[in-house]
């Protein structure tokens, strides 16, 4: 086993991630991360990621499914509809969507029941990403979460409830360990997805299709929408995202494909729809929520004729790695501390709080039973954390750098530290140098 986890974490450690290109009021390119703190994904998986990025002005030659406008867009008056046409770009098995949006109009137009009773049955809708579905960058009343919410109240009634699962910083390898608390305890019945943070790679491939299982294995057959994003160069993981989604014949909404043609055509110009690289601003989330509100008024206009919802029994496309992956702080029995010196059961984000943080430096010892497991630690900008040495069943695997001065911003930032095959109970230490700091936010355990 120690050579096992001694030869994954060789072809690990080279490898590039990008999820921290989607922080919290990132207003800059991603941040680079060290070798040790980039383990999303092995070099020949790396090797396959790949920017969508082109100078020429595509054309519906191209393979779009509608061609880009014919000169400058005003994108004070929105999307245009070849815009909304390329949004949609794919529609899938709508018949789990058309039942929920058939209940939530029974429900406002059921002149019997009052209003706590029809709160009780209120449509639940969640949404799972990260800073951009958390709203960086808009205002509060322009978020995509909110328009698509002032729409259905018109549309449906006010009988809803709306969950914003989106952290910053955050991709689908920490949302596969968190939905279960985060999103699926709740019982939605819609669920949003949108991870730009994550890569063209097979890691990630694997990453979405658990997340994704797990969402659409809930007894209560909740719709499943993928929304696709875009830097300003292109790059995204549509691609790796869409496999997921065609396997399980699945929505995909856009905004790479509506908008970047546009961009690239010349008829938008980026610093009109972002601040900076990566998040939208007030009219790129209004520009978002039109694309999303598009897609479900036309979902709601065959829903009377739409086929019953059936079971999930579809086989995984990658093999569920992570079916029960989960989080465990310090209360949690999963991972349980043997030697302690130096660390207290505290840690500062406030999303992440009662995980172990050292502040003068020292060593951390756990027993963890799992098959993988991964961090989630905090990155800070004030020169106070350290690089923390990891070391597994006795062999040193790798070190982790908690310190991000000079960057954007303190953010929770996760490394998937070891995967095997076999599940046992691994010893695990985290050292740390004297006078620095570093908290241990999560473990990540499948």
């Amino acid at each position: 086993m120690k050579k096992r986890i001694a030869a994954a974490a060789a072809a690990l450690a080279v490898a590039v991630g990008c999820f921290t290109a989607c922080g919290n009021g990132d207003s800059s390119s991603s941040d680079t991360k060290s070798s040790a703190d980039t383990t999303q994904n092995s070099a020949a998986e790396t090797a396959e990621s790949s920017a969508e990025s082109s100078t020429d002005a595509p054309s519906a030659d191209d393979g779009l499914k509608a061609p880009v406008n014919d000169g400058k867009i005003d994108v004070s008056k929105g999307v245009t509809e070849n815009m909304l046409t390329r949004s949609i770009y794919r529609e899938g098995d709508t018949s789990r969507l058309a039942e929920k949006l058939k209940a939530a109009e029974a429900l406002a137009n059921n002149k019997e029941l009052k209003g706590p009773e029809k709160a009780e049955l209120m449509t639940k809708i969640a949404f799972l990403g990260d800073s951009i579905t958390a709203g960086s960058q808009a205002s509060s009343d322009n978020q995509y979460t909110k328009v698509l919410q002032t729409w259905w109240e018109e549309r449906f009634s006010f009988y809803a409830s709306w969950n914003n699962a989106g952290i910053g910083a955050t991709d689908s390898y920490l949302a596969v360990h968190r939905v279960d608390n985060d999103v699926l305890a709740e019982e939605p019945d819609i669920i949003f997805i949108e991870f730009i943070n994550d890569q063209d790679s097979e890691f990630y491939k694997s990453t979405m299709d658990s997340l994704v299982r797990k969402c659409l294995s809930m007894p209560n057959k909740p719709a499943v929408i993928l929304i696709e994003m875009t830097m300003e160069d292109g790059t995204c993981p549509q691609n790796v995202h869409t496999q997921i989604a065609e396997a399980y014949d699945l929505p995909v909404i856009s905004y790479h494909d509506a908008v970047l043609p546009e961009v690239q055509a010349g008829n938008i110009d980026w610093k009109e729809i972002s601040p900076d690289n990566i998040h939208p601003n007030d009219v790129g989330h209004r520009m978002l929520g039109d694309m999303l509100i598009n897609f479900i008024s036309g979902v709601a206009d065959k829903m009377d004729s739409a086929a019953e919802p059936t079971e999930f029994k579809a086989d995984s496309p990658t093999g569920d790695k992570y079916h029960d992956a989960t989080l465990a702080d310090n209360s949690s029995p999963l991972a349980v501390v043997t030697e302690n010196d130096g660390f207290d059961l505290e840690s500062s984000p406030w999303n992440f709080q009662n995980g172990w943080r050292t502040i003068t430096g020292g060593s951390i010892t756990f027993e963890i039973e799992c098959k993988n497991l991964g961090m989630l630690y905090y990155k800070t900008i004030n020169g106070e954390s350290g690089v923390a040495t990891i070391t597994v069943d006795g062999t040193e695997l790798m070190d982790l750098d908690a310190d991000f001065t000079g960057g954007w911003g303190d953010y929770a930032t996760n490394t998937e530290l070891f995967a095997t095959d076999e599940k046992k109970v691994h010893t695990v230490t985290i050292s740390v140098p004297a006078g620095k700091k570093f908290e241990i936010l999560r473990w990540m355990i499948s």
